[in-house]
């Protein structure tokens, strides 16, 4: 009975585990469809899609945490104690932030050796400290990455050795140390062999060879695999092991320093693997693009900051007078921090491609670039964002969307600046910014659910990875037919916006800015120069010009006309200029209308060729130095063209408003009557143009004729074109030649 009733309790224990790991795996599973559920969630308004921030993430915790550090080379000065303090300042921080113990952190050191001969030139003392630092205890948990996208010379190759796991670039290379650089030095020897067998990550003999180069290394393949030998220990290796000679490789020639191209060094077993760029490093590493935070090494050099408000439309001359300013202030005045407050303006896409592309191409290790939203950033504006070093944000702010009013032409033009220049230059999220300004490209969620790391790609992109079958597809990012827009939290979320703030005054708090950073204003002469080349006064210029060459017609001799013409179209003409709309072919075009049309009235008698193809010639030099371009091919072209010829056309309607009043009240005018044709003089001046009688005619001029002029012929007052030299006033003069409208005279 005894046995029975065990047995019958246990049967009632099974069957209680079993119902208890039934349930268990139901709700969980369950838990992980509604938490795959609401993954991606996305929220569409009418223009945009506005992506949702997730709630719930079953593998957020357990993604590898990295921090980027730029070490720039050579290692001399005070570089070795920031960049201790520095690393030291991230590591406390990744072990805080470390949520489950299997989470990997991750410490990536950046060689930068742009700026120097490879690095030569590092002090070992230094280069010894931070390796030292590096392999201590200090560090456990965290495993460190040294990536060379240039070449490296010098002791900086000991901070390489003392990392757990080496990358370079294609086209990198590692050279080791000679005499000159202590190779001779058993200390300086000691301490490499001593750092490269702390991390095992250069074998022994590659270490040798590189710190040793007289001796020639060799790669040989025996029977139990491959090894290096030195080549004065060869046929002592070859007594226990058989070489196959046409296997073998030299690594190391001997008498030489000893170098490692990217691939050896690959080959060598020295280098995991080659990243062309910090976006090819990030997946490598097995990490989203938004986790590889970049922290450049900070230096003892205050920041000098300035702002450039943008709170209104974008126009071109905006843009020429910002340019001008930060390149000027940057060059002139030190700055090294520029930050853009946006705050809902508007603009015109060539401008603003302009603007972006000149922010893009600055230097972020002499001038960093943030652009501040507070509010929203519309329509091309995120482009200019996008183009500067760091973005923050309002956590309510929005980004991006209200693109509608972009052309084809241009929207294509703003994909590929965002696409050749902008991504590369600020390594940005290729997906997610051509989300923002093309409503077609749909934009997936693809997780890695080994290391739970997150990219953000099209369809297309993935089909390019080499190994996309270790990222699955989840939820969709976009919605067909809507372009992005995104909160400042889902910004920041989705690695757009580097972090988001409550107001301004945290802004200077992340950057260490102090006081109140000055605001970059338009100087008196860039404010007078936007002024003469807008439209509402370019007209007036124009009209000025076309009445002082008018006025000078009709009182040949004075000369206030042409003064007023001269001085009306230079200052137009100077403000287009430097408002970079007119260059040397408008100015050449209106000269050499102005010119045919003096042959026209005084040089050459015709039929008005030259004075109507002169004048057509200063019409169009008119028009085209208002606008960039010869023909309109985008909207924003179409609304210049129509600014150009609405400048024109007023002023023309203004020109013939001054001839009628001129013609009008002028002879009333007792000083210029007498220079004035009244309409009936003018009526018997043409009977004498058509009357070939008018020959031999005399008379007497009333003005200098220099070589045209008035004369009094037949009594009437009439315009005259002198023969040969200037004839004075006062001078009786004979008519010679009548051509047309012409009338030939010289002094008797």
């Amino acid at each position: 009975m005894k046995t029975v009733r065990l047995f019958t309790l246990s049967c009632e224990c099974r069957f209680f585990l079993l119902t208890i790991i039934l349930l268990g795996y139901l709700l969980f599973y369950g838990g992980r469809q509604m938490a795959s559920s609401d993954d991606g969630k996305m929220v569409v308004h009418k223009n945009t899609t506005t992506l949702s921030v997730n709630q719930q993430d079953p593998l957020k915790g357990t993604r590898p945490r990295a921090h980027l550090v730029r070490i720039p080379l050579p290692i001399t000065g005070n570089v070795e104690r920031r960049l201790i303090a520095q690393v030291r300042s991230i590591v406390s921080g990744l072990q805080k932030k470390r949520s489950q113990p299997n989470s990997e952190q991750m410490l990536i050191l950046e060689f930068d050796s742009s700026i120097s001969n490879g690095g030569l030139g590092s002090e070992f003392e230094d280069c010894l400290k931070i390796a030292r630092y590096l392999i201590s205890p200090s560090l456990n948990g965290i495993k460190t990455v040294a990536y060379l996208p240039q070449p490296l010379k010098g002791h900086a190759l000991l901070v390489v050795m003392a990392c757990d796991q080496v990358i370079m670039a294609p086209e990198s290379s590692i050279t080791g140390i000679d005499e000159s650089q202590g190779a001779n030095d058993p200390t300086i020897r000691g301490s490499y062999l001593q750092i490269a067998e702390s991390r095992k990550t250069f074998p022994q003999k590659i270490t040798e060879g590189l710190i040793d180069p007289e001796r020639k290394l060799l790669r040989v393949q025996t029977d139990q695999g491959n090894a290096f030998v030195f080549a004065d220990k060869l046929k002592e290796f070859e007594r226990t092991r058989t070489i196959d000679d046409s296997q073998t490789e030299t690594i190391f020639s001997g008498g030489e320093t000893a170098s490692l191209t990217a691939r050896q060094a690959r080959n060598a077993g020295v280098v995991s693997r080659l990243a062309q760029n910090q976006l090819d490093l990030a997946v490598l590493l097995g990490l989203s693009k938004k986790d590889l935070k970049i922290d450049p090494l900070s230096t003892d050099v205050p920041l000098r900051p300035r702002m450039i408000l943008m709170d209104s439309y974008v126009d071109s001359r905006f843009t020429e007078t910002r340019i001008s300013m930060i390149d000027r202030a940057v060059r002139e005045e030190d700055i090294n921090f520029v930050c853009l407050w946006i705050d809902q303006p508007d603009g015109d896409p060539v401008a603003l491609s302009q603007f972006a592309d000149f922010l893009s191409a600055l230097n972020p290790k002499q001038v960093r670039t943030v652009a501040y939203i507070p509010t929203m950033a519309r329509g091309i504006i995120p482009l200019v964002a996008l183009a500067c070093d760091d973005i923050v944000m309002h956590r309510e702010s929005l980004f991006g969307g209200k693109t509608d009013s972009l052309s084809s032409e241009e929207r294509t033009d703003i994909l590929a600046l965002v696409n050749d220049l902008i991504v590369p230059r600020k390594l940005r999220d290729k997906a997610l910014s051509n989300a923002m300004f093309d409503p077609d490209s749909t934009v997936y969620i693809f997780r890695n659910p080994r290391t739970g790391a997150v990219q953000y790609l099209t369809e297309t992109e993935w089909n390019s990875l080499a190994n996309r079958e270790q990222w699955r597809r989840e939820s969709k990012l976009t919605t067909d037919g809507k372009t992005l827009q995104l909160t400042g939290e889902q910004a920041e979320d989705l690695g757009v916006a580097r972090a988001t703030v409550s107001d301004f005054a945290e802004l200077k708090t992340m950057y260490g800015l102090e006081g109140e950073p000055d605001f970059s204003e338009p100087s008196w002469a860039n404010h007078m120069v936007g002024i003469l080349s807008s439209p509402s006064l370019a007209w007036l210029l124009v009209l000025f010009g076309l009445a002082g060459i008018y006025a000078e017609l009709q009182l040949p001799g004075i000369g206030i006309g042409g003064f007023i013409a001269t001085v009306a179209f230079t200052i137009y003409f100077w403000s287009n200029f430097m408002n970079h709309t007119a260059n040397e072919l408008e100015i050449v075009l209106f000269l050499v209308g102005v010119t045919c049309l003096i042959l026209e009235i005084f040089i050459i008698p015709g039929f008005g060729i030259f004075g109507l193809g002169g004048g057509i010639l200063m019409l169009i030099a008119l028009i085209l130095a208002s606008q960039t371009f010869v023909f309109p091919q985008s909207d924003s072209d179409l609304r210049q063209f129509r600014n150009s010829l609405m400048t024109v056309g007023v002023a023309l309607a203004g020109l013939t408003v001054f001839i009628v009043a001129s013609r009008r009240l002028l002879p009333q005018t007792p000083l210029l009557s007498r220079l004035i044709l009244s309409d009936q003089v003018q009526g018997k001046e043409q009977d004498l143009h058509e009357n070939a009688a008018g020959l031999g005619t005399v008379g007497q001029a009333v003005t200098d004729l220099r070589p045209s002029g008035k004369a009094a012929i037949m009594g009437k007052l009439v315009d005259v074109l002198a023969e040969g030299e200037w004839i004075a006033n006062g001078t009786p003069i004979i008519v010679t030649e009548i051509h047309g409208t012409r009338i030939v005279v010289k002094s008797i």
